[in-house]
């Protein structure tokens, strides 16, 4: 019988005794387990050790991922650590990452986070690995990074996870044979996806995981109007399709002159309706008139100082465009929060 293929990826060093520990625990749990410290690793002749890490992750069904104080190698021909470029790969790959952070690592990310010119060589070896953290974190709607003191704990988290995965799996099945399970699906939101691999691949840990953030928020609001039991919502949606679709990012907020407005939604007594109308939902919006005269309207996200969630809405409304080839079917998918055009 096939053995699912489960690959840790860590710095060795500082994980040496834990990975051969949890390599004998995933072996028990009928897993077939792949470290690049260990003899039975296969790497290609002629070729890079690194890269040989890349295949074998090509090849998993699933990645352990430790985190702990050291940043490891840089990987070659780039600037990220090998584990952040194997953990990039899986991400590319839709391959499901279960990820673990040293308690004292985790512990101190919130203190970097207010004090980042601090001196914290007594936890990492390099600030980037918050960085790391922040990313994977960002991944999913509901993703957690366990914090670990022991090889024992984590050794019981994935027995755990993997029992988990398997009940969902059953659960998966009943609902593919229940004959109504997919009656409502066409409007049904769509879950955050567990990876955006497309917001991941960059260089910058911090950027990305911030891109990730504000794509996480805009999704929980087209969410929480699409499941709100207020009229109107279409209308709502279209409001914040239009300004992705049409207006201009300025510091944070999004607007457009209103007479395109007017084209592609509403007069303003309608916008002022719609406006007061999704207030509840952490979006404001208003008219303001700009330098030139010009009557603007103009949309805030709520606690979006920065406009990276304005950033968010327009990304989303251009690769679903993108991906959909059409104005209404990317509307639809807007309408269902369909996030999956960045994994």
């Amino acid at each position: 019988m096939a053995k699912p293929r489960t690959f840790i990826s860590s710095t060795c060093f500082d994980f040496a005794d834990a990975r051969a520990s949890i390599a004998q625990h995933l072996e028990r749990l009928g897993h077939e387990p792949l470290r690049s410290d260990s003899v039975s690793f296969g790497v290609s002749l002629g070729k890079h050790s690194h890269n040989a890490c890349l295949d074998q992750v090509e090849n998993s069904d699933y990645l352990v991922l430790l985190i702990g104080g050291r940043h490891g190698g840089t990987f070659v021909g780039s600037e990220k650590s090998i584990t952040n470029e194997e953990y990039r790969h899986a991400l590319k790959r839709h391959i499901p990452v279960i990820a673990f952070v040293k308690r004292d690592v985790n512990d101190a990310r919130p203190l970097y986070k207010k004090n980042p010119g601090a001196d914290f060589s007594h936890v990492v070896d390099d600030v980037r690995i918050f960085d790391f953290i922040d990313l994977v974190s960002s991944q999913s709607e509901n993703n957690w990074i366990k914090s670990f003191d022991t090889a024992e704990q984590v050794k019981q988290a994935l027995t755990d996870q993997f029992a988990y995965i398997a009940l969902e799996y059953s659960k998966q099945l009943i609902r593919q044979h229940t004959p109504s399970a997919n009656a409502e699906d066409k409007r049904e939101i769509i879950p955050f996806p567990t990876q955006l691999p497309k917001l991941a691949d960059t260089d910058d840990s911090s950027a990305a995981a911030q891109a990730i953030a504000a794509m996480k928020k805009l999704h929980r609001v087209i969410k929480n109007i699409a499941n709100s039991t207020a009229s109107g919502k279409d209308e709502k949606l279209k409001l914040l399709w239009v300004m992705g679709r049409y207006g201009d990012v300025g510091r944070n907020s999004i607007s457009m002159n209103n007479d395109r407005f007017k084209q592609y939604a509403w007069s303003v007594g309608k916008g002022r309706k719609v406006f007061n109308q999704i207030a509840d939902f952490g979006v404001t919006g208003d008219y303001d008139e700009s330098g030139d005269g010009e009557l603007d309207a103009k949309i805030w996200i709520k606690g979006d100082e920065n406009g990276e969630t304005a950033y968010a809405l327009k990304d989303f409304v251009t690769e679903l465009i993108k991906a959909s080839g059409d104005d209404s079917i990317a509307l639809e998918r807007f309408k269902r929060a369909d996030m999956t055009v960045f994994t």
